[in-house]
């Protein structure tokens, strides 16, 4: 530190043109003190604040000083690196200041249009309160999650209804694939919520939405009674005349709703509340691929397809990537259900292309099983085995169990339908790390020992599997669907 400082001073005086002499005068230090300080490092802070003011640095000035002395001695401690090796690093980081700079100079000039953060947002001060929320998000990204909370816990710039809407955004995103993550988004939303200034009623709108957020992550969870809580306290919070220029999506709470619905297989009264948020919504696409993936759960795969179809005008492959994905994704899945095995491989396709520049791993592990399901479809059976045997193993090493038995049944149906049952029998000892699975409900796993029992017996039969495959389709977003555990006559061995 002392070294630095000695660095920094040093530079700010050749940078502003100053004379040790002058500088020594200036701080009122004799030239032997400030020699001596210069060469032998400036521990104390006092002595460092008056060297700073005898060369009439700005403050500016002196952290992008500071920044190059500490970047000159982190070069010079690299011992491990070539010179080549040394010039990479410093020319990217170099970039990487320079477009950071940039960023943060634009949040600057935005930030003198953000509006006073104790009234309710008048309609030219949405979209700048927005994006300045969209900047404190990056930022937030890049902390650990235990940090993203302390952070919006202490900093009044996080404490805002843009804060808030962006952390709800990022909880629902994580919520399929990280439930943990969700989590932690839902509380740093619900601690800028808690501390949104303005009019009471706007603050209750304000906590009314996000708690709906939370109750969301519980839903997922299976925690269907405590959602429920978490949906009614919602409701309770939020009224539309609270918000009336709809500063916040009001389908949101809406379709949030309706998934929980979903879950507690309310089913009509799920497509009922999605057609209600589909007349508000902002983003209709996405109410009309929930209201077709409740469908899919229904089984009414036909009606389901028609709603994802609809879909299709609202949705941007480059402002929205991932719904864009998952409404080709969720087609797809229908094409192999209705037998459309060419539509469904065109589909894989085009999610493939925006999956790979998005970098999810675990749709990339779920595009495996589903090129695998279309491979079996058109009757390329060692594609098929090749494909499903390698998405089960991703599957199974991200520890996502039901997507494991479900890659399993469809590569057993095809061995069976090879009659080798022996192999079947091996395969379905994987089922074993299933039933442990927290994630897996009682009726999938009734479904499944069937199978297991039967595979060790040898009496697997190709029907049978793909009776049950049907059965956890359904029963992987529908745990109270029934299973009716009697074989049908074409499904016992011969």
């Amino acid at each position: 530190m002392d070294r630095l400082r000695s660095l920094t001073v040093k530079l700010l005086a050749i940078a502003k043109g100053r004379s040790y002499k002058e500088v020594a005068a200036r701080a009122r230090f004799s030239p032997s003190r400030l020699s001596h300080l210069l060469a032998s490092g400036i521990d104390a802070d006092d002595d460092y604040d008056r060297l700073l003011a005898g060369v009439e640095a700005a403050p500016a000035e002196v952290w992008a000083t500071a920044e190059y002395a500490e970047r000159m001695e982190a070069l010079a401690a690299e011992g491990d690196l070539t010179p080549g090796e040394r010039e990479v690093v410093e020319r990217s980081a170099v970039e990487v200041t320079r477009h950071l700079r940039a960023a943060l100079t634009e949040a600057a000039l935005r930030s003198r249009e953000e509006p006073p953060a104790d009234r309710y947002p008048r309609p030219g001060e949405v979209e700048p309160a927005r994006w300045r929320a969209g900047v404190l998000l990056a930022i937030l990204k890049e902390l650990p999650a235990p940090h993203r909370l302390a952070v919006v816990k202490v900093a009044r710039e996080y404490q805002t209804w843009g804060v808030a809407e962006r952390c709800c955004d990022e909880s629902e995103a994580a919520a399929s694939r990280d439930l943990d993550e969700a989590r932690q988004w839902a509380e740093a939303a619900r601690e800028a919520a808690r501390e949104v200034q303005g009019p009471e009623g706007w603050r209750r709108a304000v906590r009314g939405w996000v708690e709906g957020h939370r109750a969301n992550i519980l839903r997922v969870k299976g925690d269907l009674e405590e959602s429920r809580e978490g949906i009614e306290e919602a409701k309770r919070l939020w009224r539309e005349d609270s918000d009336p220029d709809q500063v916040l999506d009001p389908g949101r709470l809406l379709d949030l709703e309706a998934s929980l619905c979903r879950a507690e297989r309310k089913f009509e009264e799920a497509l009922e509340l999605l057609e209600q948020a589909r007349g508000v919504s902002r983003k209709p696409a996405r109410i009309l691929i929930k209201k077709g993936f409740t469908m899919e759960v229904m089984g009414e795969y036909e009606r389901a397809k028609a709603a994802l179809l609809e879909a299709e005008p609202w949705l941007d492959r480059e402002a929205e990537p991932r719904l864009w994905y998952k409404q080709r994704f969720n087609l797809a899945v229908l094409g192999t259900h209705l037998g459309e095995y060419a539509q469904a491989s065109d589909l894989a396709r085009q999610v493939r292309d925006v999956v790979l520049d998005l970098g999810d791993e675990i749709f990339l592990s779920k595009l495996l099983w589903l090129d695998g399901r279309i491979a079996a479809g058109q009757g390329r059976r060692e594609e098929a085995l090749a494909l499903l045997r390698q998405a089960r193993r991703e599957l199974g090493a991200r520890g996502m169990g039901y997507d494991v038995a479900l890659a399993l049944l469809e590569e057993a149906a095809l061995l069976l339908d090879e009659g080798r049952t022996e192999e079947v029998k091996v395969l379905a000892e994987n089922l074993r790390g299933v039933f442990a699975s927290k994630r897996v409900e009682r009726e999938a796993l009734a479904a499944l020992r069937l199978f297991h029992e039967a595979a060790e017996r040898e009496e697997a039969t190709a029907a049978l599997a793909r009776r049950l495959l049907a059965f956890l389709f359904r029963a992987q977003h529908d745990p109270g669907l029934p299973f009716t555990a009697s074989w049908t006559p074409e499904e016992r061995p011969a």
